[in-house]
């Protein structure tokens, strides 16, 4: 088996088994179960999680996982703010930052 991608997350995990299963290709995910304990910190030799993938479906599994994360970021990339987006989210801020509910701007009664 060959090392194919290590996910990000849960999420883009969940995406990329089903992709991989509706195109019927047989996988395994390393530390599967292990990596969703969170133990200490993030490291990715000892808790990442890497879907591994057989030789013989090594490059159809690629494409596929190439074509998601092109698509996942052509999307990110055309999230851009106009103009008069901008202007309005100032004023929003201007306007609405003052009113910060809870008990932050009370006085303390002694």
């Amino acid at each position: 088996m060959k090392k194919l991608y290590s996910p990000q997350n849960e999420a883009e995990l969940a995406i990329l088994r089903s992709l991989l299963d509706g195109e019927q290709i047989h996988y395994y995910v390393h530390n599967d179960h292990f990596g969703t304990m969170r133990t200490g910190p993030p490291i990715d030799l000892f808790n990442a999680k890497t879907i591994l993938v057989s030789e013989k479906h090594f490059k159809r599994a690629s494409e596929i996982i190439t074509d998601y994360l092109n698509n996942v970021h052509a999307e990110f990339s055309k999230a851009e703010y106009s103009f008069k987006d901008k202007i309005r989210m100032v004023i929003e801020t201007l306007l609405f930052s003052w009113f910060i509910p809870g008990k932050k701007w009370r006085k303390k009664s002694e």
